[in-house]
């Protein structure tokens, strides 16, 4: 690990862990190459800062509480030190938005939801492992708001 990177880790649940790797391999076909996690969070980073800009409070609290970041899974990745702080200072944007403190793996997740919700892949769901229940929960939830500003990407 160089100076300008942060390494990252967690103990996730199951769904998180399933949300990482479907999120490599939206990514992966996305841009037609085989992509690392680390490439994923390193590439989104800088859109966690416009999520509340895209997504009501209830539909990220929602995805959190059905995706929740605390689990017994290990997950170690190392992302560049911008990456980070990008992430970091988009927790505090979303702490306002939801009116809760949004851990820096919370913030993950959040890209994670985006990438989803961007992809159009509600297929992710059954891939996820999410019971009926949950996942039609959670479709409902798979929605960007309408707003004036385009980001690029």
């Amino acid at each position: 690990m160089s100076a300008g990177e942060r390494e990252c880790k967690f103990k996730v649940s199951d769904y998180y862990f399933r949300l990482t790797t479907e999120g490599v391999r939206l990514f992966s076909n996305k841009t037609c190459v085989h992509q690392t996690f680390r490439q994923v969070v390193d590439e989104r980073a800088e859109c966690a800062k416009s999520l509340s800009d895209y997504y009501t409070a209830e539909d990220m609290r929602e995805h959190l509480a059905i995706i929740p970041s605390e689990g017994n899974i290990e997950l170690e990745f190392t992302i560049l030190e911008t990456s980070a702080a990008s992430i970091e200072s988009a927790a505090e944007i979303l702490k306002e938005a939801l009116g809760a403190s949004v851990a820096f793996n919370d913030t993950v997740s959040l890209l994670l939801y985006d990438l989803v919700v961007e992809e159009n892949k509600t297929e992710v769901l059954t891939k996820l492992g999410l019971t009926a229940e949950a996942a039609a929960r959670y479709k409902k939830s798979l929605k960007r708001t309408k707003t004036n500003v385009f980001p690029i990407r």
